[in-house]
């Protein structure tokens, strides 16, 4: 009986994660408040293969980790990569960033840009495709 009261302890129920985050297969936990950030995809970038390199962006500039890079991908079309934020903050709550893709067709390429923060979400500008990474 003492060996099965041992083995049942070990079966503790996992704390749910917090309310705020969205918890998907190979994504880290996301705040629900995080938002595709603003801006249309760069010539030549699928729109949902942007959403997704978006959203990881957000992530990382939400981290307050040092360095941070957020992976991404998209299923459907084969496409991954990562995101980085890039320097300092500046004023106004900008950064500069880059974002890796890596199409279905392997062709891989950087995205740099400017992502700002605000109350309301990310707006990005100054977005450019730079050409095979």
């Amino acid at each position: 009986m003492a060996i099965l009261g041992l083995a049942l302890a070990g079966c503790a129920s996992v704390p749910a994660p917090d309310d705020d985050a969205l918890v998907t297969g190979s994504i880290r936990p996301t705040p629900a408040a995080l938002r595709v950030p603003e801006g249309a995809p760069p010539k030549g970038v699928l729109a949902r293969d942007w959403d997704a390199a978006k959203l990881a962006l957000d992530q990382a500039l939400a981290s307050r980790e040092k360095d941070v890079s957020i992976p991404w991908d998209n299923p459907e079309t084969g496409a991954r990569g990562t995101a980085t934020p890039v320097g300092p903050a500046r004023a106004g709550g900008c950064r500069d960033f880059m974002i890796s893709l890596v199409d279905a067709k392997a062709t891989d390429r950087w995205i740099q840009g400017e992502a700002c923060r605000a109350g309301t979400g990310t707006t990005l500008s100054q977005v450019r495709v730079l050409g095979r990474a």
